[in-house]
């Protein structure tokens, strides 16, 4: 079981802290850590020092950290956030969530109605569970932002693009968002460095900073004020498996400013035609149903788009602005040769939009080596339908039989 105590509202080092307290049992922790030998297709750090020793300490809990200016738009009022960030361990470990604190009566309903019931079933190996709590519908009139994240990868910016000057006005970006809990830094099996858990979070924390020093600079070349939501949802709970629990992971940090957010454009991982209700599935894969179930009275969620990642780029790519700050890289700082960097580098070659982006990739080693690309490309595109690199492999690949490009490795 999962018990979410009432969330409270502190401030210490010049950031405001929204804090729950949060029990995981030893039964349901155990199941957590058997996962790892249940789905394969990301990063785990649950080997090391799990459960961590502080969750036997009093003052254990989840929380949500944002800047001063920040702190009057945190809620806790209801326990929605820690909700939304529990709910996926509590459905892979068969655990139900028990609140102390209100749950917002509109999304207590989509969960145990809908978003359990096609998730959870015999037939997919997961138990039938509930979340139970006090409800209440909750109503935050001095909530008027629309919000989206900036990553200032592909889908981040087309929903920038698309949203940014949209009619009717209520539906235009008023904030960007970037969001530190876990999204950053996965080292493979493949890399040599080994990181310890201390040494792994310091590397992390390093590279959000610079993270959001780029998001900020779009936001500032936008207009848009840029809100940093800092978490330790990764760190002391789920240690990985975060691409299973992204979109979960962001739709909380957005409740966590449910005083702040009316609206809140979900950014599409450019799946359009591939739609899977399963837990072991990477979340992007049924985002929409999630959009759905997390919404609340007050604040709602909505799938920026259903356009392929073709279109995004693009649509994109004569837009100066991605021109200095696009940064798609799996290692950061676009290096040219990880495998999001080269769907990036291909699409734009035959889109004739290489040279726009000189200032973010090394455009001159990717022509001396673009043969290495291709070779990437015809390797990519025979994964199943499952596999990203696989979907936007072949995608890439048909974009360049459409431009009769001469592909050199056959």
């Amino acid at each position: 079981m999962i018990i979410i105590g009432q969330p409270k509202i502190f401030k210490k080092d010049g950031q405001v802290f929204l804090k729950a307290p949060i029990k995981i049992s030893e039964d349901t922790a155990s199941a957590y850590m058997r996962l790892k030998n249940k789905m394969h297709k990301v990063h785990w750090r649950v080997d090391d020092n799990y459960p961590p020793k502080e969750w036997n300490e009093n003052n254990f809990g989840c929380w949500f950290s944002v800047d001063e200016q920040y702190g009057a738009y945190l809620c806790s009022e209801t326990a929605d956030a820690f909700v939304v960030a529990m709910i996926w361990y509590a459905m892979t470990t068969g655990s139900d969530i028990v609140s102390e604190a209100p749950i917002s009566e509109q999304m207590l309903f989509s969960i145990n109605n809908f978003l359990i019931p096609a998730l959870c079933t015999e037939k997919k190996g997961y138990k039938n569970i509930s979340v139970r709590g006090p409800t209440i519908k909750v109503s935050f009139t001095e909530a008027h932002g629309v919000g989206t994240g900036m990553s200032c990868g592909i889908d981040s910016f087309y929903t920038l693009w698309k949203y940014y000057n949209i009619e009717p006005k209520d539906r235009q970006l008023t904030h960007l968002a970037y969001f530190n809990m876990g999204a950053i830094f996965h080292p493979d099996s493949s890399q040599k460095t080994r990181y310890s858990l201390e040494d792994f979070y310091k590397k992390t924390d390093v590279i959000s900073k610079e993270k959001v020093k780029n998001a900020a600079k779009v936001a500032n070349k936008s207009g848009l004020p840029l809100v940093s939501i800092s978490s330790n949802i990764d760190a002391d709970i789920y240690r990985g498996a975060y691409g299973y629990t992204a979109v979960y992971r962001n739709c909380a940090c957005v409740l966590a400013l449910q005083k702040l957010f009316k609206t809140y454009y979900c950014s599409s991982a450019g799946w359009p035609d591939y739609f899977d209700l399963n837990l072991s599935e990477g979340s992007e894969h049924y985002e929409a149903l999630l959009c759905h179930c997390f919404s609340t009275e007050s604040c709602s969620f909505l799938l920026s788009d259903y356009v392929s990642r073709i279109e995004k780029t693009k649509s994109i790519a004569n837009w100066e602005i991605t021109w200095d700050y696009l940064d798609v890289c799996f290692n950061f700082h676009n290096c040219g040769h990880c495998a999001k960097c080269y769907r990036t580098l291909l699409t734009l070659d035959l889109l004739g939009k290489l040279d726009n982006f000189k200032s973010v990739f090394d455009i001159e080693m990717y022509k001396r080596s673009r043969n290495k690309a291709y070779g990437w490309l015809l390797y990519a595109r025979q994964g199943d339908e499952r596999d990203d690199n696989a979907v936007f492999a072949r995608d890439i690949y048909n974009l360049a039989e459409e431009k009769k490009a001469s592909i050199p490795v056959s």
